[in-house]
């Protein structure tokens, strides 16, 4: 019994260190990228970023906690003393020419190796115990070096005393560095509503961070409202206090700046105190450290290489390039296996070969089910959330904020659904342009909606869902909503249409996506629904997607945008219109049907089926090409197409079966044709067109309204 609790705690021990190793990994990489960092910085600019001297202390001590929890004391040990170092240096005690300094490659190379051991079961913590006590010995003695004595250049300064303690140890050393340099510090006060102050702080110490650094941040005394609360900044820039006020530009902003007093600054001190972040030792100073260093270094055990780390973790980060590369390599395996898929047939169908055929085609379906498998999992691998895109967004309100003096609230909805990595990159702009003509054009401003019995404040809430093959988004605004007889006189006035012109309600609507088309009497960098529409068209539709428009005046206006998952690989319905051949997108195929002539009607001039109660509209594929199909009287099938709210039917001769295609660009002179997707080729090596089916019931539905 004795035995088996051994075992099993022997076994729950060997799963810690493992469960360790997997969340200090990616700490220890930030640290080795980091120091490399560091030391780059060191020989190629004049002073350390104190945010990367930071950066690596914090990590040094989320190593040290992490150990903690797992009851490995031996690292936590060494990253303490680790931490120790980076402590010294961030606060400027400890000089970058300080022995102690030196120690921050070895250590993180000896943590490695201890790491390493415990990822091999090693339950010694790598079997490095004593290594790791004689090191951290070797951190003591480097650390013993006396500090230099300097003037303090804080006595200089004209600044409040309070003000003073209230620093931090971190922000006095920043302070001194920054003064030691001969920066400009100023004292930059601020009033923010209590309802947003934290939004509005940080906007203001980004600001600040454009020109110079933040010391400190602390709230400061003095008059203003209840409902108000006042923030000292005190900042150290390049640029005087004049030039930093007019840079931020803000009424409820003072910049005042800190002079120095009587005692001058020293124009050439011969040594630079310890606290600098990246000055040498203060001459004169007692040697003896520099003995306890020189024995430190004889005793110092040899680090090993850091290559001998494995990594364990799950995650890797991958450039989406090489998962363009194989996913074409996977879609030139596809038409490769339908090829096969082909010759099988053929081999099949003669008697001599059949019996050969027959083990093909029996192979062949292996090759195609490891093949589907292949694929699914580089797609899943392509997929990302539209949480990254949403969080894009909630900064550009948070600048609209601020730029157009409107409280508006940004909702989501969705955002764990998931798109390719390629589509999510190119809906970045067109989502900014909806996002940004809601805020400027659609959402009133507070007085206007408090007169007509809205709230205050406007809301923009944005929707994603997973409606088959496709993600729809809706962006939806509570706000004035469209004025389809104001876009109508734009467009007059542009030259868009003509008075003799019939527009249909949603012809209307559609004219905000022509051009130059805005009804915003005020040029600015956001204003008018029409600015950047036409882009949001265009660049959806490169994307196989569509975009569709419906308002109520007074009330707001929804867009709503309509994507497939993936435009990699994809299931297409290969069709026939007399001699030619075209690939449909599977994923828009809601059905496809057989019928007579007799069961085409017509209403208000265009062919319709009564689909099980519903009108379908109907079109001809040979007429959107203008090529030869068959005659009207003869037997035809209808592929019934879905996009959205939207369906449509398409007429073709032949429906020739289903097949996996890979979506090529066309390249030469006729690259842009209305309608047409791409290009993908056949097992049998023939090049066909793929259709744009968003393009398509696009036009056939501007064609309904304007009928």
């Amino acid at each position: 019994m004795a035995a088996k609790r051994s075992r099993q705690k022997k076994k729950k021990s060997a799963n810690d260190q493992r469960e360790f190793v997997a969340e200090a990994e990616d700490i220890l990489e930030r640290m080795f990228e980091d120091l490399s960092e560091l030391q780059e910085q060191r020989h190629t600019r004049d002073e350390v970023d104190p945010d990367l001297v930071n950066r690596i202390f914090r990590s040094a001590h989320s190593l040290k906690g992490l150990a903690g929890m797992f009851g490995l004391d031996a690292i936590g040990d060494l990253s303490h003393h680790l931490e120790d170092i980076l402590d010294g240096l961030r606060l400027g005690r400890i000089s970058f020419d300080s022995p102690a300094f030196g120690l921050l490659d070895e250590g993180v190379a000896l943590l490695a190796t201890m790491m390493t051991g415990l990822e091999r079961g090693d339950t010694s913590a790598g079997g490095d115990d004593e290594a790791a006590r004689v090191f951290i010995a070797q951190i003591a003695a480097a650390m013993q070096a006396p500090e230099a004595q300097t003037q303090d250049e804080l006595d200089e300064l004209e600044i409040d005393s309070t003000l003073l303690r209230a620093l931090t140890e971190y922000e006095e050393h920043r302070l001194r560095e920054n003064l030691r340099r001969g920066r400009h510090i100023s004292l930059v006060d601020s009033t923010f509503e209590f309802a947003n102050f934290e939004e509005g702080l940080s906007e203001l110490s980004a600001a600040v961070r454009e020109v110079g650094e933040v010391i400190s941040t602390l709230p400061s005394p003095g008059d203003a409202p209840e409902s108000q609360i006042r923030f000292s900044l005190l900042v150290a820039s390049e640029i005087d206090s004049d030039r930093l006020r007019d840079r931020l530009d803000d009424p409820n902003t003072n910049v005042e700046a800190i002079r120095r007093g009587s005692h001058p600054k020293r124009p050439n001190a011969p040594t630079e105190p310890a606290g600098s972040l990246d000055g040498p030792q203060a001459d004169g100073a007692d040697r003896s450290g520099d003995e306890s260093a020189d024995e430190s270094r004889a005793a110092r055990v040899e680090a090993p290489e850091t290559g001998s780390l494995r990594s364990i973790s799950d995650t890797v980060r991958v450039d989406i390039r090489k998962l363009d590369e194989l996913m074409n390599l996977v879609g030139e395996l596809v038409i490769q296996q339908n090829a096969v898929e082909g010759l099988a047939s053929r081999l099949s169908s003669d008697e001599l070969t059949a019996r050969v055929g027959a083990e093909l085609t029996k192979a062949n379906r292996g090759l195609d089910r490891k093949l589907k498998e292949l694929q699914a999992s580089v797609l899943d691998v392509r997929m990302v959330p539209l949480r990254q895109i949403f969080e894009k967004l909630s900064r550009v309100a948070r600048r609209l904020r601020r730029d157009l003096g409107k409280e508006v609230e940004l909702e989501f909805k969705g955002a764990d659904t998931e798109l390719d990595k390629l589509i999510v990159e190119q809906l970045v702009d067109p989502l900014v342009h909806v996002v940004r003509n809601a805020f400027d054009h659609a959402i009133e401003g507070p007085e206007e909606r408090q007169n007509v019995g809205k709230p205050a404040s406007g809301r923009i809430r944005i929707s994603a869902f997973q409606r088959g093959n496709h993600v729809v988004i809706e962006v939806e605004d509570d706000g004035r909503g469209m004025n389809r007889e104001a876009i109508r006189n734009k467009a007059l006035e542009s030259g868009l249409i003509s008075e003799n012109d019939t527009l249909s309600p949603g012809e209307i609507l559609n004219l905000v996506f022509e051009p130059g088309l805005s009804t915003s009497d005020e040029v600015s960098a956001t204003s008018g629904r029409g600015v950047g529409m036409d882009v949001v068209r265009s660049n959806l539709a490169e994307m196989g997607g569509m975009v569709d428009l419906s308002t109520r005046e007074g009330r707001g206006t929804t867009v709503t945008i309509t994507l497939p998952v993936t435009l990699a690989i994809i299931q297409a319905l290969i069709v026939r219109i007399g001699e030619e051949r075209f690939a449909i997108p599977l994923g828009s195929v809601l059905e496809t049907m057989a019928i007579e002539p007799d069961q085409i009607g017509r209403s208000e001039g265009r062919e319709i089926l009564n689909l099980r109660g519903e009108p379908l509209m109907l079109r001809r594929l040979c007429e959107e090409f203008e090529i030869e199909g068959a005659g009207r009287e003869e037997r035809q099938f209808v592929v019934v197409l879905g996009m959205g709210e939207q369906k449509l039917g398409l007429l073709v001769d032949r429906l020739e079966g289903q097949q996996d295609t890979v979506i090529k660009p066309i390249k030469g002179p006729f690259q842009d044709i209305r309608g047409i997707a791409g290009a993908t080729e056949l097992g049998d090596r023939t090049a066909i067109l793929v259709i744009d089916v968003s393009t398509i019931i696009g036009d056939a539905v501007r064609r309904r309204e304007a009928a």
